[in-house]
């Protein structure tokens, strides 16, 4: 089969993987400015790349229902059950580490207005953990596993772990802070994949996050 006609017939799932890779090295390589606070420029850059970008290729671009970015019911019984077995086993995994790794414990750390007052941290976990979650959701388990992946089946699980442990490497280094997110990446995945959607992955991880962040307030 000639190259071109090889291109013509995956046009899709070239394109989509090229604006995967774009946006993640987009991300991982803008350049800040020293007018804005890094954190307020990183969050609007979040937003374009990671929500805006997702839902504009699908609707604009592509004509698709936003089902096929994963906003749909799903399966509710596959979505609830994958999502208790999923925080148990990442919880388990989390307490394992704080008690073999002491530096977990101690390199763990909130602002100090979130751990200090009870409101601000209900706003931290109600507020900034779940939005931050749902942009995360959108782009890896809903742009990458299923408008781009959709077809590799349980692969995507994989392969949407590694592109955000790639990402979280580039960005903000592999370190004990993100531990939780990075534990619970391959769990979300297989979350979505079993139901068939985003919002299931997305409640279970922001209640192991909010989970995770009560233990080790806590411990504290």
């Amino acid at each position: 089969m000639p190259l071109l006609e090889i291109l013509s017939n995956n046009r899709r799932f070239i394109v989509t993987g090229l604006l995967v890779f774009f946006s993640l090295g987009f991300f991982g390589f803008f350049p800040e400015s020293d007018r804005l606070s890094p954190v307020f420029q990183g969050f609007i850059v979040s937003i374009v790349f990671f929500l805006v970008i997702p839902v504009f290729y699908s609707k604009i671009v592509l004509k698709e229902s936003l089902k096929n970015l994963g906003f749909q019911k799903g399966n509710l019984t596959a979505g609830v059950l994958a999502g208790i077995v999923s925080i148990v086993a990442a919880g388990a995994a989390v307490v394992w580490l704080a008690f073999t790794f002491p530096e977990f414990r101690g390199r763990y750390v909130f602002p100090v207005l979130v751990e200090t007052n009870f409101l601000w941290f209900v706003l931290y976990e109600l507020v900034l953990v779940s939005f931050v979650t749902l942009l995360y959701e959108v782009f890896f388990r809903g742009l990458v596993m299923f408008l781009w992946l959709r077809a590799l089946g349980i692969f995507s699980v994989l392969i949407q772990t590694a592109l955000f442990l790639g990402f979280a490497s580039l960005n903000y280094a592999v370190s004990w802070q993100m531990a939780p997110l990075l534990i619970f990446s391959p769990f979300a995945g297989f979350i979505a994949y079993r139901s068939g959607s985003i919002w299931y992955s997305f409640a279970a991880s922001w209640a192991f996050l909010f989970l995770a962040d009560v233990f080790f307030l806590i411990l504290r």
